[in-house]
């Protein structure tokens, strides 16, 4: 009996942490998203680069449900890798940088910065994202490349 008592007050120990603890999401084979965490309704709570950016966002409802299932790290399987540049507007603070948020099958939006160098503009990738699919970003790179290079800038992301 007194193992039986223990068992459930480690259990419900464990379970009242659960939305203390970040987690890792890995979408398909094509990127993983580090440090969610679930807020003590069991909301979903995505990472903020700096404590203040919100470099990835969910677009669907099913995926948000999704992620209130996940109290440890998970993978949603679905990933086609579909890509398209929502929003792509120069930065304020600095010339030759833009602010692109990029939709991935209409599920995530993933903002990445693009600089203008010496030898053309690179892409730098969200810190909370790791990428897998390197054929994918590779996509995403030259997309962006080429809409900086275009000089399409809007003033405002669409609203989503």
């Amino acid at each position: 009996m007194f193992f039986d008592k223990r068992a459930v007050l480690s259990v419900v120990l464990l379970a009242s942490t659960v939305g203390l603890r970040a987690f890792d999401l890995q979408y398909g084979t094509l990127f993983k998203v580090s440090g969610i965490t679930l807020s003590s309704d069991g909301l979903p709570v995505l990472p903020l680069a700096r404590g203040k950016y919100a470099n990835v966002r969910v677009l669907d409802k099913n995926t948000f449900e999704f992620l209130q299932t996940c109290a440890a790290s998970c993978k949603q399987q679905e990933a086609a890798g579909q890509t398209e540049v929502i929003s792509f507007r120069a930065a304020k603070t600095r010339p030759d940088m833009w602010i692109a948020d990029v939709a991935v099958d209409n599920r995530w939006s993933l903002t990445f910065l693009v600089f203008k160098n010496k030898s053309g503009f690179s892409v730098v990738t969200p810190s909370d994202i790791t990428v897998r699919d390197r054929m994918w970003l590779s996509h995403v790179e030259q997309l962006l490349q080429a809409r900086a290079k275009q000089g399409v800038v809007e003033e405002q992301p669409h609203a989503m």
